[in-house]
């Protein structure tokens, strides 16, 4: 926990008190901090390719992301792969508009690389509805 001292000033002229809190150092209330999603933005959800979903493709893509110093996603890599290439590049085609909180570090903003995951995973299918049963006929 950071230290807190208080002190006290005359305010030229009125002779008042005037009451100052010093927090630490300058860099608690600039600390640094990484790259991060903005949330909130609209972050649309990635495409999840028609054919993925056909051949029942599934899985987690790790990407490495280069925020600017504007927030804005300029560079990718995958960090970790989903074992399927269409996968991995809808990851990236998302990203890549989405805004992000660039890193901080001195009390500047800086560019830096952050790692976002993104998870496909197939829609549950419906749950077969219940046999229904015959009406008696008459």
């Amino acid at each position: 926990m950071s230290s807190i001292a208080v002190r006290a000033a005359h305010v030229a002229g009125g002779g008042a008190l005037a009451l100052m809190l010093v927090l630490g150092s300058a860099s608690t209330c600039l600390a640094d901090s990484p790259a991060r999603v903005d949330r909130s933005r609209p972050t649309p959800a990635p495409v999840y390719p028609d054919s993925a979903q056909v051949t029942g493709e599934q899985g987690d893509v790790l990407l490495d992301v280069y925020v600017t110093a504007g927030g804005h996603p300029r560079k990718f890599r995958v960090n970790q792969s989903s074992g399927y290439s269409d996968l991995d590049n809808a990851a990236a085609e998302a990203v890549a508009n989405w805004q992000f909180v660039p890193a901080v570090q001195g009390g500047d903003t800086v560019s830096a690389w952050t790692t976002v995951k993104i998870h496909f995973e197939l829609p549950k299918a419906a749950e077969a509805a219940p046999a229904s049963t015959p009406s008696p006929q008459r």
